[in-house]
């Protein structure tokens, strides 16, 4: 049931990552650490449920992504087992 449902899973948790990095709004940092640790774990569970898929569509976003805090959960996922 997963591959179809992937690219949707996948994209929603990246745009989650990447909303709470860019967010100028009053959250505050633990909130916001919080978040971003939380879509980690989903994207890691994903990748587990996708067997490793998500790791393979992730390989160029890691190295082109410019932001640290997103680059950081991203190699978090690459590098689970």
């Amino acid at each position: 049931r997963m591959p179809c449902r992937l690219p949707v899973l996948l994209k929603a948790l990246l745009r989650l990552l990447w909303d709470v990095h860019t967010e100028q709004g009053p959250t505050p940092e633990p909130v916001r650490a919080a978040l971003l640790h939380g879509a980690t774990q989903c994207l890691i569970l994903l990748d587990r449920c996708s067997q490793g898929h998500v790791k393979v569509l992730l390989e160029g976003v890691h190295s082109s992504c410019g932001e640290n805090r997103v680059r950081e959960c991203l190699r978090k996922v690459q590098e689970s087992t």
